[in-house]
């Protein structure tokens, strides 16, 4: 390898790159005195040009490298008067490029370019163009105030490691099929979006940070595709990613502190996203629209003024291992026939809705806990809830509102400690609780012709009634233990139905269950130690008890009023402090197959008032006074006696 000294010098014998091409052979080493070198030159051979200091060193004019032509420059100034246009290859290192004089500083098509402790600054249009199957790669370098974008790519291949990108329009373009595998770069203050990636694209990024753009940090579109390992976006003024028919997958890495959203997905995108960070956005952390799908494992979302997480249009969600928090507005909105699962999740201190599903959106929610919110947990509106093995704890609201058609289902869960019932109904709503618990709080609460279904549960220490519905709604608890509450254990009002089967309502501070112009079958249950009355049943109502214990309740263990009627058939009623049945104002009691006993007070049946009792084939004892007692047009028919007053 020979080398050839070239100087602008009167005194050099070589004064131009042009002269010193003509003589140089393969491989040869062309090293530039310092000076300004004003020529256009079409490189014909594998060459090197050196220059002796990189900011003196000046190559002002047009340059070409044809195919199979290699040309290494080091130690170089450019100022082109046209873009460098490369079919070959082109390596430059610590060389300066000045673009104010051309719309792109390099132009590659079908060449490929290495660059190495370069700058490229104040291109028109474009710092570097990479089209047709052409190749790149760049590393620690500065790309600065290069009109549209720094960097255009299409069909062709980028590989950018270290480098800083700053003050263009864009970052990062590609188009067509290309890629790009970027590391540990920085991307930041660009006018528009930063990166874009279109029509079949893939970027591949490692540790990078994108921040502090005017538009959107990441912009994919038709059928791109993304994927970014502990990378850091935040501070963007439009959503920080936007995916549109595009793939994300994210994971270790950082997204917040933007101006809108931070992930926004639409018209069929989809994201990967695990163990990411997502917070501190204005309108929503993440934005699911318009039938895209989202997968979120081991993430935290959190710190929103908005909403955490909205899930829209029939898109899909799934969350795995993952932690809401501080959310201003509902930390999870599922709406619009959406569906969404979450497994092994955490919602805590949200100040409105832990989760809002609405307009026939489905949400199944397993193994996670609820608790803290400043409203309610869960809010269901004309949609559908499963909950299977949650706790839902210490909220402001409700654990669980579902209103206006909404269907829900709990399984294996533990409520308690909320301010508001722990689950609220309303509106021809449909409720199924198994194998649950609930207590430290009003339990249910469900009106306005809803329906409400209640297997294997514990119910108890209620503050308030711990079961209450009204307004021709419709319960059912079998095999349930309701016990322990501040007031009445069971409450149903303005033509409601009760169906109570194998269940154990014990030691309510009122009476335990309350029946108000409503309906009651009670079947093998046992009704044990109230502090008051067992039974009130009042107004029109009407009960069916058969194969019941009814025991040790302070007063009147059947209480029977205004016009109520009551059947019971092969029931036990014993240890009251007072009255076993009292039956008064124009109401009615038919018992068969009965046992009443009372050792503590006489008259164990009293009917007054224009009340009927018939007993049927019932043993009625009182080891204290008389059995029955009757008043004001009232009658007590036993078998064939009748005691009337």
């Amino acid at each position: 390898m020979a080398i050839i000294k070239v100087s602008t010098s009167i005194f050099s014998a070589i004064r131009t790159i042009e002269r010193a091409l003509a003589k140089a052979n393969l491989g040869d080493e062309i090293q530039l005195a310092s000076g300004l070198y004003k020529e256009s030159i079409q490189f014909e051979k594998i060459v090197s040009v050196v220059g002796r200091n990189g900011e003196e060193t000046i190559i002002e004019g047009l340059l070409i490298i044809p195919k199979n032509v290699i040309v290494t420059f080091e130690q170089i100034t450019f100022i082109p008067t046209a873009q460098i246009y490369i079919e070959g290859k082109a390596i430059f290192k610590d060389c300066h490029f000045q673009g104010k004089k051309t719309s792109a500083i390099l132009s590659l098509n079908k060449g490929k370019a290495e660059l190495e402790d370069c700058t490229l600054m104040n291109a028109t249009d474009v710092g570097i163009a990479i089209f047709n199957e052409s190749s790149a790669t760049i590393k620690n370098c500065l790309l600065e105030s290069n009109g549209k974008s720094q960097i255009l790519l299409e069909s062709s291949h980028l590989s950018i490691d270290n480098c800083e990108l700053t003050q263009s329009t864009h970052g990062i373009w590609l188009k067509k099929n290309a890629t790009v595998h970027s590391h540990n770069n920085y991307i930041h203050h660009h006018s528009g979006t930063q990166m874009i990636v279109q029509e079949n694209s893939t970027w591949i990024d490692a540790t990078s940070t994108i921040e502090h753009g005017e538009g959107n940090g990441i912009y994919a579109s038709k059928h791109a595709n993304v994927e970014l390992s502990s990378t850091t976006i935040q501070h963007h003024k439009l959503p920080q990613i936007w995916m549109q028919e595009s793939n994300l997958s994210l994971s270790n890495s950082t997204v917040k502190h933007g101006n809108e959203s931070g992930i926004m997905l639409r018209e069929y995108a989809t994201a990967e996203i695990e163990q990411c960070t997502i917070a501190n956005h204005r309108i929503a952390n993440i934005q699911t629209t318009l039938e895209s799908r989202l997968n979120i494992n081991s993430s935290q979302l959190y710190s929103c003024d908005g909403v955490g997480v909205q899930v829209r249009e029939k898109s899909i969600a799934n969350f795995n291992d993952t932690t809401f928090s501080a959310h201003v507005l509902s930390q999870l909105f599922i709406t619009e026939q959406s569906i969404t699962s979450l497994k092994n999740c955490t919602f805590k201190e949200g100040k409105q809705v832990g989760i809002l599903i609405e307009k026939q959106g489905n949400c199944t929610i397993v193994e996670s806990t609820l608790k803290h919110h400043e409203n309610t947990a869960i809010t269901v509106i004309d949609g559908e809830l499963m909950v299977i093995g949650c706790e839902i704890t210490d909220n402001e609201g409700n654990g669980i509102l579902a209103v206006t058609k909404a269907t829900v289902n709990i399984e294996n869960s533990c409520f308690y400690g909320n301010e508001m019932p722990h689950i609220a109904g309303k509106s021809e709503v449909n409720i199924q609780l198994h194998q649950s618990e609930l207590y430290d709080g009003k339990s249910l609460y469900v009106l306005d012709q809803s329906q409400l279904t209640v297997i294997d549960c514990n119910i108890y220490d209620g503050d308030g009634v711990q079961v209450e519905i009204s307004d021709q709604t419709k319960a059912k608890f079998d095999n349930c233990i309701i016990s322990s509450g501040k007031t009445n254990g069971l409450k149903a009002y303005r033509d409601s139905s009760l169906l109570i089967l194998n269940c154990q309502i014990l030691k309510h501070a009122m009476p335990q269950i309350v029946l108000n112009d409503s309906s009651l079958i009670m079947k093998d249950t046992e009704l044990l130690e109230g502090e008051r009355n067992g039974l009130i049943i009042e107004n029109n109502s009407e009960a069916f008890i058969q194969d019941t214990f009814i025991s040790k309740h302070a007063f009147p263990q059947i209480w029977i009023d205004l016009e109520s009627n009551v059947e019971l058939k092969s029931a036990q009623i014993t240890e009251g402090e007072e009255s076993d049945i009292y039956v008064q104002n124009k109401s009615t009691l038919h018992a068969s197959n009965c046992i009443i006993r009372n050792d503590k007070f006489q008259f164990n049946v009293q009917a007054v008032n224009h009340s009927n009792i018939t007993l049927e084939e019932t043993i009625v004892d009182n080891y204290v006074g008389e059995k029955f007692y009757s008043e004001n047009n009232s009658t007590i028919t036993n078998l064939l006696d009748e005691v009337s007053d």
